[in-house]
C-alpha cells in the first residue's frame, strides 16, 4: 500500500494536509519526535515517509522500477515486462532515509540527508549540474526545530535564498504552544502559524490553510484530525469519528455550524480486509458513490471498484503483489476491468518493480562530509527579518492608502534630473525604454508604472513619456489607456509583458488567458501633435484546438488575418485546417488617450470571423 492510497483510504478527504508519524508516546525522545513530526515541516518529514511502503525497518537499499512505454537501451526486462529504473534509495537501520537518486526523462536529481547527533540537520539535493539545493534544519537544546533556512548554489558560486523559517516555544502546565512564522522567497512573512499541544489533542491555526482551525487526537500511534473550523469558507465545520482501533467511521460537514452539507461513512469488515466508502449527496441525505476496497493482511490494496447512485458499477481496478522472505512486495500489478464490456477481461495497466536489500553483519551506512554552513545564509536570520518587515509595512501603508484614497492619480512632477524621481508616492515603475520618438537628436524615454489606482480588473497601469532638455527630463505625455490593469491576464496574473521603442513608436506587448492564450502587441506614434495608435497585432487560441492572428496597420488599412487548426486525438486521424486572408479598412487613428486596449473589432465577413484588439 502506497503513501497516496494510505492517504485516500485512511485519512479523510478533507484534510490531507500531513502524513504524521506514527509513535507510541512512551518517552521524551519520542514526545518530541512527535512534535518535530506534527509541525508540518515537509523537510523534517521527508525523512520518514517511506517508512509506510515497508512492513521492516531493517532495510538497506531500495531500487526502484517503474513501468517502460517502448523498450530502450535503458529497460530492464523482469517476467518478460520492461521496465526503468526510478530511483535507488539506501536507508538508515530505523528506516530513515540517508541517499536517494531519482531518475525521469530528462536528468537525475540526488538528495543526500545529514544527520547529525542522531537529527537530521540538511538535505542536500543536487538537481542538476550547475545547481545545489540545502535546507538547513537547527534545533533547541530540547532537540525541538527552531529554524529551517533555504538556499541554493550555482555553479559560479552565486547565493540565492530560498526561504526561512522561525520556530518559537512557550510552555503552561500540560501544554506546549509552538508558533511558526515562515518567510517565503520573497522574503515576506506568511501568517504566523499556531500548534496547540496538549495532550491528548493537538489544535492547529493556519491562516493560510484551506482548514483555518483543526485539532487533532491521538488515537492508536498517531494525530488523528477529529474537527475542523471554517474549511474553505467561513463557519463550514467537519467533524470526524473513528472505531476503537482507530479506522475511520464518518466525516460530515456542517454549514453554518449544524446544517448538514454533506457527510462519507466508512464501514468494514471484523478483519478489515473489505472497506467501504459510502459518500452522500443532496446535502448529506441521499446515498451517492459507494466505493468497494479489498486489502491482504498485510494491508495492500488489492481490489477497489466505485457504485455509483444509479446502480452503475464503474471500473474494477485490481492489484497483484510478489512479496520477499521479509514479507515486503516486490512486484506489484495494476489490472483494470470495463464492466461495461461483455466478457471484459482485465488488462494490465501499471506494474512496478522493488529491488529490496536488507542489512547484515557487513553493511555499512554511507557516510558525509557535513558542508560548512555559509556566510551568506548566516545572515538571513537577520536581514530576512528586517526585509520583511520592511515590505509590510510598505504593502500595509499602500493599502491603506488605496483604501483612504490619499495616494496621486496621476505624475506631478514636470522636471528632474533623473527618471526615478518621477515616481509618486505608492505607485511603482516596472520598466523603462529608451529611443527616439520625434526629429530631435536626443532619445526619449517610456515608463510603465504600477498605481493605487484601482481599475476594473485589478490596479490601474500607467504610461510616461519623457524628452530629455538639457541634463533633464521633462514630462511629455501620461496615459492609464494604453496598458491593461494587473488582474487583466486571468490566470496568467499581470498582463503587461514589455514596452520598447521601435520605428519612431512606442510597442506595447500584453498576455493572458487559461488554456486559451492571447497576445495583444500595440504600436503608438507622435502625429498631428498628439499620440495615436497606429497598428495592432493579436494572436488567439490553444495547442490542439486553433490559432488565430490578425495583423492590422491602421496608418494604411491594411489587415492579414491568418487561422490554423489541428487535432491532437490519437484515436482519430490528425486533421489540419488552415487559410490566410488580407482586407483593407480604413479607420481614422485612435488617441491613445481614447483607445481601449482589447475592446474594438475587426471582421472578416468571408470567414464569418472577428477579432478584437
Amino acid at each position: 500500500m502506497n503513501h497516496s492510497e494510505i492517504l485516500n483510504t485512511v485519512f479523510p478527504k478533507a484534510l490531507k494536509l500531513v502524513l504524521s508519524i506514527s509513535f507510541v508516546i512512551s518517552s521524551a525522545q519520542e514526545k518530541t519526535e512527535v512534535m518535530n513530526g506534527s509541525l508540518d515541516n515537509y523537510i523534517f518529514n521527508s525523512q520518514y515517509n517511506d517508512s509506510i511502503n515497508f512492513v521492516t525497518k531493517n532495510i538497506f537499499s531500495v531500487t526502484k522500477f517503474r513501468k517502460a512505454e517502448k523498450k530502450t537501451g535503458n529497460t530492464v526486462l523482469r517476467d518478460g515486462l520492461p521496465y526503468l529504473q526510478e530511483s535507488y534509495t539506501e536507508y538508515l537501520p530505523d528506516g530513515r532515509k540517508l541517499y536517494r537518486k531519482t531518475n525521469d526523462d530528462v536528468h537525475s536529481t540526488i538528495e543526500k540527508f545529514h544527520y547529525k547527533n542522531n537529527l537530521l540537520v540538511l538535505k542536500e539535493s543536487v538537481e542538476n549540474k550547475n545547481t545545489n539545493s540545502y535546507n538547513w534544519l537547527f534545533y533547541n537544546k530540547g532537540n525541538h526545530l527552531l529554524e529551517e533556512i533555504d538556499y541554493m548554489i550555482d555553479d559560479k558560486k552565486s547565493f540565492a535564498y530560498e526561504g526561512y523559517t522561525k520556530y518559537s516555544y512557550s510552555s503552561e502546565p500540560k501544554k506546549t504552544i509552538v508558533k511558526i512564522t515562515d518567510y517565503s522567497d520573497d522574503s515576506l512573512a506568511d501568517p504566523e502559524e499556531e500548534y496547540i499541544f496538549e495532550y491528548p489533542f493537538l489544535t492547529k491555526k493556519t491562516p493560510l490553510y484551506q482548514s483555518k482551525i483543526h485539532r487533532y487526537q491521538w488515537i492508536k500511534g498517531s494525530y488523528k484530525p477529529v474537527d475542523i473550523k471554517d474549511y474553505i469558507i467561513k463557519d463550514r465545520d467537519v467533524t470526524f469519528s473513528y472505531d476503537k482501533n482507530g479506522y475511520l467511521l464518518s466525516e460530515i460537514w456542517f454549514s453554518n455550524h449544524n446544517a448538514l452539507e454533506n457527510k462519507t461513512e466508512y464501514y468494514y469488515s471484523k478483519d478489515y480486509q473489505e472497506r467501504i466508502e459510502q459518500q452522500y449527496h443532496m446535502l448529506g441525505t441521499e446515498k451517492s458513490t459507494k466505493t468497494i476496497r479489498r486489502y491482504d493482511d498485510r494491508n495492500n490494496l488489492v481490489f477497489e471498484q466505485s457504485i455509483e447512485y444509479t446502480g452503475h458499477y464503474q471500473y474494477a481496478d485490481s492489484f497483484e503483489y510478489t512479496f520477499d522472505q521479509q514479507g515486503n512486495w516486490i512486484s506489484k500489478k495494476y489490472y483494470r476491468q470495463d464492466p461495461d464490456e461483455v466478457n471484459s477481461k482485465k488488462k494490465l495497466i501499471d506494474y512496478e518493480y522493488r529491488e529490496i536489500k536488507y542489512y547484515d553483519p557487513n553493511s555499512v551506512p554511507r557516510s558525509y562530509t557535513l558542508p560548512e554552513f555559509p556566510k551568506d545564509a548566516e545572515n538571513i536570520r537577520t536581514d530576512i527579518p528586517k526585509i520583511s518587515n520592511e515590505k509590510q509595512n510598505k504593502i500595509d501603508a499602500f493599502r491603506e492608502a488605496v483604501e483612504s484614497g490619499s495616494f496621486d492619480s496621476e505624475i506631478t512632477l514636470k522636471k528632474a534630473k533623473t527618471l526615478e524621481e518621477f515616481t509618486p508616492k505608492f505607485w511603482t515603475l516596472k520598466e523603462r525604454a529608451f529611443g527616439n520618438l520625434d526629429e530631435s537628436p536626443e532619445d526619449e524615454a517610456v515608463c510603465v508604472y504600477e498605481t493605487p489606482i484601482e481599475g476594473d480588473l485589478g490596479f490601474a497601469q500607467s504610461l510616461a513619456i519623457y524628452k530629455k532638455e538639457g541634463e533633464n527630463w521633462v514630462l511629455w505625455h501620461q496615459s492609464t489607456n494604453p496598458i491593461l490593469s494587473t488582474e487583466h491576464g486571468g490566470m496568467m496574473g499581470n498582463p503587461y509583458q514589455g514596452i520598447s521603442i521601435k520605428n519612431k513608436t512606442i510597442v506595447i506587448d500584453h498576455f493572458g488567458g487559461s488554456r486559451q492564450k492571447w497576445n495583444y502587441t500595440h504600436r503608438y506614434r507622435f502625429q498631428n501633435k498628439n499620440w495615436y495608435l497606429i497598428g495592432a497585432s493579436v494572436n488567439v487560441g490553444a495547442p490542439c484546438d486553433y490559432f488565430q492572428s490578425v495583423d492590422y496597420n491602421i496608418s494604411t488599412g491594411d489587415a492579414i488575418f491568418e487561422y490554423s487548426s489541428e487535432n491532437c486525438d490519437k484515436n482519430s486521424p490528425i486533421k489540419r485546417k488552415s487559410w490566410n486572408e488580407k482586407i483593407n479598412k480604413k479607420i481614422p487613428p485612435p488617441l491613445m488617450d481614447e483607445f481601449q486596449v482589447g475592446e474594438n473589432k475587426i471582421e472578416l465577413k468571408s470567414k464569418k470571423t472577428e477579432m478584437f484588439y
